[in-house]
């Protein structure tokens, strides 16, 4: 079989070209669903979100913050303010930051691991230095392992931040001091993100000397254990129900999934290219192998002569059809595997969760295997129907 292949060696590369290129992009765009999903799916079932029920864009009063916290069932509440600033350039340096209150770390104890704090440490008294710092210190932040690769960032730098919601009256940027450098454990978490003391922000605006919503954007809720989330986000929004502010209050999960329907209807657009991409190669496929199997009507003929049986000469048609076939998708999804993190660092903040998970390499091999068979079963059955001496006297 491989000489056949070695024989016509164009019509076998540009066949696998094409499969390579087929199963890369549908390894690319089924990634990118797959990488929107986790988000939702690894989203905590006890963590809430409050909002406004007006707009995401409406901030909250800052004084919703206690009386939140005195709702039975609450435990830990953090403010959640976007920040929407950039590092030297808005086009090369836009990136996340949060303002939030120190505890939100505990609420994420089991979402971030802090790897690297302080004077260098590591592990638990990483953790303890690097909040203990950012509750010291008012422009303590915590970076992504992302934002300290790609800027180069360590503990202890000075960030400017250039505020584009929040402006100093001045002109000055916002400096930050890198007090730890996160990872993220779960896909709800990206690592490309600043979270900064919001009291550095809180304590500017009251003080005159930055511009901004003196409001917040959004809270999130910790939930005891023991409560129902359901019914401490009825008493919650019941308590605001007159307002001056009416809320909206979701699981952690339906917030993400807010973010993910502003993108529409993703999975259908992504389904529908990948099928059109896998239904193109396959007719690829099927006219190289119907290609193939005419070329070796002669030499099917001398083998049935010989005494070959119709069902192994089949088999041998769609071994070579698999063959051509896995080889290419094959290559298609080591691309893919191999692309994996310049494609994360291409995305950006768009898809910071970019990866192509083991279930997504089993498909691609296994659609590849599929189109192999599919793409063998012609050829197999015209040599099957093919008689010796026609075969023979064709060749004559």
């Amino acid at each position: 079989m491989p000489r056949h292949l070695r024989a016509h060696w164009l019509r076998t590369a540009l066949t696998a070209a094409a499969m390579i290129v087929a199963t890369f992009l549908l390894c690319f765009l089924v990634s990118i669903v797959t990488a929107l999903d986790a988000a939702v799916v690894q989203s905590s079932a006890t963590r809430l979100i409050t909002q406004s029920a007006v707009s995401l864009f409406v901030e909250l009063p800052r004084d919703y913050q206690p009386k939140i916290e005195a709702v039975p069932g609450v435990g830990d509440v953090s403010k959640f303010q976007w920040f929407g600033g950039y590092y030297k350039s808005f086009e090369e340096g836009f990136f996340a930051q949060f303002g939030v209150d120190p505890v939100l770390f505990e609420m994420y104890v089991n979402d971030m691991a802090i790897v690297e704090g302080p004077g260098g440490t590591t592990g638990p008294a990483a953790r303890e230095a690097a909040l203990a710092q950012m509750a010291a210190e008012r422009r303590g932040c915590l970076i992504g392992q992302g934002l300290a690769r790609d800027y180069g960032w360590k503990v202890g730098d000075t960030v400017p931040i250039t505020g584009v919601v929040f402006q100093k009256l001045d002109g000055s940027a916002w400096d930050f001091v890198v007090a730890g450098i996160y990872e993220p454990l779960k896909a709800n978490v990206d690592d490309r993100t600043l979270f900064f003391n919001w009291s550095y922000l809180g304590e500017s605006i009251d003080n005159g000397v930055a511009t901004g919503g003196d409001g917040v954007g959004v809270f999130s809720i910790a939930v005891e254990p023991g409560y129902d989330p359901e019914q401490v986000i009825a008493q919650i929004d019941g308590l605001f129900a007159n307002g001056p502010q009416v809320t909206w209050t979701s699981t952690e999960a339906a917030f993400q999934q807010i973010f993910v329907a502003m993108l529409g209807n993703i999975p259908f657009f992504v389904g529908t290219i990948g099928s059109a991409v896998v239904f193109a190669v396959l007719f690829s496929v099927v006219n190289t192998m119907i290609m193939a199997g005419r070329q070796r009507a002669s030499e099917a003929g001398i083998l049935k002569a010989l005494g070959f049986r119709d069902g192994a000469l089949a088999r041998l048609m769609l071994a070579e059809s698999m063959m051509l076939s896995v080889f290419g998708g094959g290559l298609g999804v080591a691309l893919a595997v191999v692309t994996e993190e310049p494609m994360r660092q291409a995305f950006g903040a768009n898809f910071p969760n970019y990866a192509v998970a083991p279930v997504t390499i089993v498909l691609g091999l296994a659609i590849s295997a599929g189109i192999g068979i599919l793409a063998g079963i012609a050829p197999a059955v015209m040599i099957t129907r093919l008689k010796p001496t026609e075969a023979l006297r064709s060749e004559g």
